[in-house]
């Protein structure tokens, strides 16, 4: 099983946040852990796609 990890995509930081190749998901907001970016985001999971 490969398991991915949510990257931020105004930073690049890897969140503590990880999903499935089979994941699919949308709607999920989470704020960034990176120590100077700390911005809300969206988490979009279709078809291997992270927004």
């Amino acid at each position: 099983m490969i398991i991915n990890r949510v990257e931020c995509p105004f930073c690049g930081y890897k969140m503590p946040i990880t999903f499935s190749k089979d994941a699919r998901c949308s709607g999920i907001f989470v704020k960034c852990k990176g120590k100077n970016c700390k911005k809300v985001f969206e988490i979009k999971i279709n078809e291997k796609e992270v927004k």
